[in-house]
């Protein structure tokens, strides 16, 4: 075996797990793709090898971040770091504390059984389908069909993924806020402190975010702290994924990396055609 050779035999490659949070109509799963980076790939690296796997132009701005919800991140990796003081480059991201109205909605949303609301949501439109549905069909079929519509409905609010979730996406509340949510008048308190906040994110235990560049920081440097991190490509539409770093593994043979290992699902459309749906 020649030198040459041997070399190829012996690379080896960065092997991540990417699933979108789009799922396509009809398919019951989220399209994942498995892709193989070579060991020197740094995060915009990484970044362009997501985007390309799920059929996206690599045309927007991006990040990699720590938390589910990216906008509520303690770490986070984005372009913008990298850009920030060029001359013509975009401007770095908003840091600021959100409106009134979106911190309204933010922390209402914490006060409720947001699980319970879904549950109970899934069980009304599951009735409703059989009012409309069971009457046209055979009285055999009426049971396995009505089985059928409760699965349905709780497939389609996903409700097995936000219970999965729940916990997890929850603000970092101190205790003593929290409680103060349950009481009457206590969102209205909470708001009130909304001045405070903008100048001190700690006073409703909001961690001062911690930001990285990602262009030479290397593609498994994130994952040395936790194993799972969310990837947002193009603020605004805010593609997501999940980004899971596998090992390192053998390289394929005569195969130039970055390459896609294993695909399944439908990637969503990055910019769909919605006159169609009014046609």
């Amino acid at each position: 075996m020649t030198k040459q050779r041997q070399k190829a035999a012996g690379r080896q490659m960065h092997v991540f797990r990417v699933v979108s949070r789009v799922k396509v109509a009809g398919e019951r799963r989220y399209p994942y793709r498995v892709l193989g980076l070579p060991q020197g790939a740094d995060l915009h690296g990484l970044a362009q090898a997501i985007v390309g796997a799920f059929g996206f132009d690599f045309d927007h701005a991006f990040g990699f971040f720590d938390t589910p919800d990216p906008y509520r991140a303690n770490v986070a990796y984005e372009l913008f770091r990298d850009l920030e003081g060029m001359e013509g480059g975009p401007a770095p991201a908003p840091q600021g504390m959100p409106s009134e109205t979106d911190l309204a909605l933010m922390l209402g949303m914490e006060a409720l059984d947001k699980l319970a609301l879904l549950r109970e949501t899934a069980d009304f439109l599951a009735r409703r389908l059989e009012e409309e549905l069971l009457p046209r069909l055979p009285e055999r079929l009426r049971d396995p069909v009505r089985l059928r519509l409760r699965e349905f409905t709780a497939d389609l609010l996903d409700v097995e993924g936000l219970e999965a979730a729940q916990a997890e996406d929850s603000l970092p509340l101190p205790p003593e806020a929290r409680e103060l949510l349950r009481q009457p008048g206590g969102l209205e308190g909470l708001l009130g402190m909304f001045q405070v906040v903008q100048t001190a994110p700690e006073a409703l235990g909001a961690p001062t975010r911690e930001e990285h560049g990602v262009t030479g920081v290397p593609a498994t440097v994130p994952f040395e702290r936790q194993p799972k991190w969310t990837f947002l490509f193009d603020y605004g539409d805010d593609w997501t994924f999940d980004v899971t770093y596998q090992g390192v593994q053998d390289a394929p043979p005569r195969v130039r990396l970055p390459r896609v290992l294993e695909s399944l699902g439908t990637a969503p459309e990055q910019y769909p055609d919605y006159e169609e749906d009014f046609e």
